[in-house]
């Protein structure tokens, strides 16, 4: 029909691929939502929800169409319903024409498993000493951490939590895997091994490689930071740094006192690491300097200062930005 591969065809069309898809349809956004399954009361809720914005409106019943497993959501369906609309497919095949199918199928199941496991990761898992190992391993940033803890309950957290690396896939898939098998759940982290994680991590890695050469404006300073994440928050004793930053006006006394207001050590430092992540680099300096004044710790300081910023840790590190 349009000359896509039968293994692309077959496969459920990524976030990107449908980002990049909605600019491109133009207005038909009620006959493609009829011919993909959608109720007219859908249609018109997004229509009046984006009202004038075509494309938010297309990128709306795309993905309200994906979310539907009736009928697997396919890009062959998203094929068929451009030609019954009189569309024709050529922007569908602009779109996926350097897309690899293994990299799709490898999202696929790993939505798919995150999905049959949901329920039992929303009930069950406890998530800060996740965040922290995913953190460290540069796969979610100091804003997404606020971001999911803002919500008071731990389902809903943890909810958050999936959305983003459903989102972001690999390597933030692996990394939240081989957080939950190091922290006690290591039956839920078996079930979602995929076989495809055997391979996706180093195709993503050196995508990543080559996508990295432009992130020129990445903060290497705050790279280092949070590459030691674990080890700052789990080696330090806080006071007397904080007393630093303090007088060196890199804190304030009100962000001392919210330090303070932490349960635990770990917690306080978990509040100091998110605002010096949130700082500038002479706050980073300042840290160092404060690490640097303890013999206990002038070897951390040294180690941060020192720690290895590859191109992928800068492309990893990006994609929690956008």
């Amino acid at each position: 029909m349009s000359g896509i591969p039968d293994d692309v065809l077959d496969c459920i069309p990524s976030d990107e691929i449908l980002d990049r898809l909605a600019p491109l349809i133009g207005n038909i956004v009620f006959q493609l939502g009829i011919e993909l399954g959608l109720s007219v009361e859908e249609i018109e809720s997004i229509k009046e929800k984006y009202d004038r914005d075509l494309t938010a409106q297309n990128k709306e019943v795309l993905f309200t169409w994906r979310k539907d497993r009736t009928v697997k959501p396919t890009i062959r369906v998203l094929e068929q319903a451009f030609v019954n609309i009189g569309k024709g497919a050529k922007c569908l095949k602009e779109v996926v024409k350097d897309v690899d199918p293994n990299t799709l199928k490898a999202v696929e199941t790993a939505t798919d498993r995150i999905r049959e496991n949901e329920n039992r990761i929303k009930q069950d898992v406890q998530i800060s000493q996740i965040l922290d190992h995913m953190m460290t391993h540069l796969v979610i940033s100091a804003d997404d951490r606020r971001d999911i803890e803002h919500y008071p309950r731990q389902d809903d957290q943890n909810k958050a939590l999936l959305d983003i690396v459903i989102k972001r896939r690999e390597p933030a898939y692996s990394v939240f895997v081989d957080g939950l098998r190091n922290y006690g759940y290591k039956d839920i982290a078996n079930d979602l091994k995929c076989d495809t994680q055997e391979t996706s991590p180093s195709t993503t890695l050196v995508s990543a490689e080559n996508e990295g050469l432009s992130y020129k404006n990445v903060p290497l300073y705050k790279v280092r930071l949070q590459k030691n994440y674990l080890k700052v928050i789990t080696d330090i004793q806080h006071d007397s740094i904080v007393d630093h930053l303090i007088s060196r006006e890199v804190l304030s006394v009100d962000d001392g006192k919210k330090i303070e207001s932490g349960k635990t050590p770990q917690e306080k430092n978990r509040t100091l690491m998110d605002m010096l992540l949130h700082k500038n680099e002479r706050g980073f300096n300042e840290f160092l300097k404060a690490l640097g004044k303890d013999s206990i710790y002038a070897d951390l300081a040294e180690q941060i200062e020192k720690t290895e910023v590859t191109t992928t840790d800068m492309a990893t590190f990006h994609k929690c930005l956008k």
